[in-house]
């Protein structure tokens, strides 16, 4: 009887827990891993500080709505963090996860940091309890990063002085990389579909001496973050160019349409898309410079 007894709260209990068992569940993920403080490391030489309209820097990694979530991997990313995880807290949160992959809208946010912390792939998995981790592939190299610093700076010293602007030196770096490249068209004519092909990164302009506006626009964003000059990338299904603020106003630059391909071979300099207002873009009509505004919002 004695030990019938003993067994009586054990049994409760046992019930109890079957009973209240996702609360407790609940509960636990609640206190034991969503009130754990998530590690972010010191972000990297090149992490940008500033923000933007469509992101901006967070130190709160557990994301309620969708703005949330993109500024949480806006700031892993601008860090320069390799891999990274946090936790959603919303209903909809994979669903618009899930948005960003399908949708390739996760490029827009690619287009936010420095070319050198922006990814060639990126890898998500969402676990049980609503923790998502994302595996980051680098664009470039650190073998990368530190020929592309030389080159760069070398180039600076040839063709930048003192007393120029601001202004000046973008116009100066602009023209040496039409003078020094040429659209690599036969990437083009090929059809070829390599997302690691050198003409689609800062390597193909400055090394090799042919590029695709991913080339082009890389090594502008990489020369304009040299100087301290904010700047992010506009893209859409076709096409990138840079985006700049410069004496107190956002500017188009397009170094790509401004090298054109010409029948002869011959290299052509043009200025026309050379630090242009949106007005002054939407004026030329090419229907290749179309864009959401929604993201790129200073370019309304």
């Amino acid at each position: 009887m004695k030990s019938l007894l003993k067994l009586v709260p054990l049994i409760i209990i046992l019930i109890l827990t079957i009973i209240y068992q996702n609360s407790i569940i609940n509960y636990i993920v609640e206190k034991a891993i969503f009130s754990k403080e998530i590690y972010i490391a010191e972000p990297n030489d090149y992490a940008i500080n500033y923000n933007f309209q469509f992101v901006q820097i967070t130190d709160d990694f557990i994301a309620d709505n969708k703005k949330e979530l993109l500024n949480i991997i806006y700031t892993f990313l601008n860090n320069g963090d390799d891999n990274f995880y946090f936790f959603c807290h919303y209903d909809n949160c994979k669903t618009d996860l899930n948005d960003l992959i399908i949708n390739k809208k996760l490029t827009d946010i690619n287009n936010y940091v420095h070319p050198y912390n922006s990814y060639r792939q990126i890898y998500f998995s969402i676990n049980s309890f609503d923790k998502i981790e994302a595996v980051v592939q680098k664009s470039y190299t650190d073998d990368n990063i530190n020929d592309i610093n030389k080159k760069i700076d070398k180039i600076m010293t040839e063709i930048i002085t003192k007393n120029m602007t601001d202004r000046e030196k973008i116009i100066a770096f602009h023209d040496y990389i039409i003078e020094t490249t040429v659209y690599d068209s036969e990437y083009i004519d090929l059809e070829l579909k390599d997302i690691n092909n050198p003409s689609h990164r800062a390597i193909g302009p400055l090394f090799l001496g042919k590029a695709l506006c991913g080339g082009y626009t890389d090594a502008m964003s990489i020369f304009l973050n040299k100087l301290d000059i904010p700047n992010y990338r506009i893209s859409n299904k076709e096409h990138v160019w840079n985006y700049v603020y410069l004496d107190n106003k956002w500017y188009h630059l397009d170094v790509t349409w401004d090298d054109p391909i010409t029948d002869n071979g011959s290299n052509v300099k043009l200025d026309t898309f050379l630090l242009i207002t949106t007005k002054q873009l939407e004026n030329l009509k090419t229907g290749n410079h179309n864009y959401d505004k929604n993201i790129y919002s200073e370019a309304k």
